[in-house]
């Protein structure tokens, strides 16, 4: 089966942990995932995400004690000039990745 393409009309699930607070921000006293939940680590090839047209929320968060799940339009990294390309796992043929440096991305959310 050929890779999954994903263009500006898809929508990607970035799972965010709940216990580390540098992830979540509050606004209007609504907690939200904070740049930093979008911004590669330095031992990083590229931002691991869902596609959310080949997954469900429920498959996509595992355990929902311990962690939320950020939804964030391909629109913004392709419209960046970010690739995001999937990348399947053993157990997961919905990962992909938005490859390089995402702390642009993370600054606008």
């Amino acid at each position: 089966m050929s890779d999954y393409i994903i263009t500006v009309e898809d929508y990607l699930y970035r799972r965010v942990p709940k216990n580390n607070p540098n992830y979540w921000k509050e606004i209007n006293g609504d907690k939200i995932p904070s740049s930093f939940a979008f911004k590669t680590k330095p031992n990083e090839d590229g931002l691991s995400v869902n596609i959310a047209a080949l997954t469900t929320l429920k498959a996509t968060v595992g355990n929902a004690k311990e962690v939320g799940i950020a939804e964030i339009s391909a629109a913004t990294p392709i419209g960046l000039g970010y690739q995001c390309k999937q990348d399947k796992q053993p157990d997961n043929d919905a990962h992909a990745l938005i490859i390089g440096n995402t702390n642009p991305i993370g600054q606008r959310h």
